[in-house]
Order: C-alpha cells, then sequence, then structure tokens
C-alpha cells in the first residue's frame, strides 16, 4: 500500500505546501467530471470567485455520504445473514463509515466558512444561482455518486480523488490571485470548529490542503478496498 503524507492537523509552512501544489499537476479529470466544471464555468463564470467554490463545497460531501452508506450497508448485510461477519468485513465497514463522516465534516466548514465571507464581503447571489442550481447540481451529483458506488466503489474513489485534485489546484491559484489577502484578517464564529488562520490567504491555502488530503484518502481507500 502507498504512503500518502497528510496534513490535517500539523503544522506545516503553508506557502511552501502552495507551491508545491502547483507544480504539481492535476489529476486526469473523466467526462462526468469535465463536464461539471464547464457547467459550473458557464453558470458561475470562468473567474475563480468564492461562489464558484461554494458550489464545489456544496458538491464536495456526497462521495463521502455515499461511502458512509456504503459502510452501513456492508454491516447490514454481514450480519444478517446465517454465517458469521468476519473481522476484514466489520473493518472495512468502520473505515468507509469513520472515512465518510470525517471528511463530510471538514467539507461542511468549507462550505460554511465561504458562505460567511461571501456575507461579510457583501457578496449576492440571485435566486437562480444561489438556491435553485445549487440544489440542481447537489441533487443530481448525489444521485450520480450513490450510483457509481454501487456499480463499483473504485470508480468512486477514483473520481473524487481526481475532483479533490482539482479543487486542491483551484484554491492555491486562488491565492495566487489575490495577493492582498496576505494582509486580510479573517474572522468566523465556525472558527470554533475548524483551525483558525492568521490570514484570509492563509485560510485557502489551509482548505486547499485538506482537499489534498481527501484526494490522498481515495486513493488509499482503492488501495484498502482491493486487500
Amino acid at each position: 500500500m502507498k504512503h500518502y503524507e497528510y496534513t490535517m492537523g500539523k503544522d506545516v509552512d503553508l506557502k511552501a505546501e502552495q507551491e508545491k501544489t502547483l507544480q504539481t499537476p492535476v489529476m486526469k479529470a473523466n467526462l462526468i467530471l469535465k463536464s461539471m466544471y464547464l457547467m459550473m464555468d458557464i453558470l458561475y463564470g470562468f473567474k475563480r470567485t468564492l461562489p464558484k467554490f461554494m458550489i464545489i463545497e456544496v458538491l464536495a460531501r456526497y462521495p463521502y455520504w455515499a461511502w458512509e452508506n456504503g459502510g452501513y450497508k456492508i454491516v447490514t448485510k454481514s450480519h444478517t445473514r446465517r454465517k458469521w461477519a468476519t473481522r476484514k468485513e466489520s473493518d472495512l465497514a468502520l473505515y468507509l463509515i469513520d472515512l465518510g463522516r470525517d471528511a463530510q465534516d471538514n467539507e461542511q466548514w468549507h462550505l460554511m466558512l465561504i458562505q460567511d465571507i461571501m456575507r461579510q464581503k457583501g457578496i449576492r447571489l440571485g435566486w437562480m444561482k444561489k438556491k435553485c442550481i445549487p440544489r440542481l447540481l447537489a441533487g443530481t451529483y448525489y444521485y450520480l455518486t450513490r450510483f457509481m458506488w454501487a456499480m463499483n466503489p473504485t470508480w468512486s474513489f477514483r473520481m473524487n480523488a481526481a475532483f479533490e485534485s482539482h479543487a486542491e489546484h483551484e484554491y492555491m491559484k486562488l491565492v495566487k490571485e489575490h495577493p492582498e489577502w496576505e494582509e486580510e484578517v479573517v474572522e468566523s464564529g465556525y472558527f470554533q470548529f475548524y483551525p483558525r488562520q492568521s490570514s484570509m490567504a492563509n485560510l485557502f491555502r489551509r482548505i486547499g490542503l485538506d482537499e489534498r488530503d481527501h484526494m490522498y484518502h481515495s486513493l488509499e481507500a482503492i488501495d484498502k478496498t482491493k486487500t
């Protein structure tokens, strides 16, 4: 099994990690992801803006929801048949449940922080872009991720790894496009749940690193489910 260098909960040089990301190629996206990125560009503009990252975070939780549910299905299936459940089945189920829960929590704090920053900056969206389109995209992505998991978990893990790789690079590019954020202090009540950062730039660098960690989790999940 490959070794992945996770950064969550560690004291890392955020600027150095940003440069590391920018020097690393983005994972290749499949046709589904390419279509989704194009749709977001058309609907929310081709520039990197906070509303686009809000949409990314709205969608980001759903694969982990599918994996968590997949873990519970393994529990139900393995513990309701005639022969006893194996430790291997239980370990896999618990791994998927824990991974799904933790990642969903992390992605939801990203979403809530971005929404709070948009509120503070007075960035408002119309009814269509704030309510209708996000819910439509979320519903579609929810059923798509559940379907992919049911057909082949590896497809779901691999697509999510590519999605998170894209998000990681987009966050780091967003910070590079806003040098003024280096001196901008950010405050939010959601820092009760998410690590407080010294500047707006470092907040989005940290979120970008979270996405890298999620990419690694997705790749690691491929290895774990094959063993």
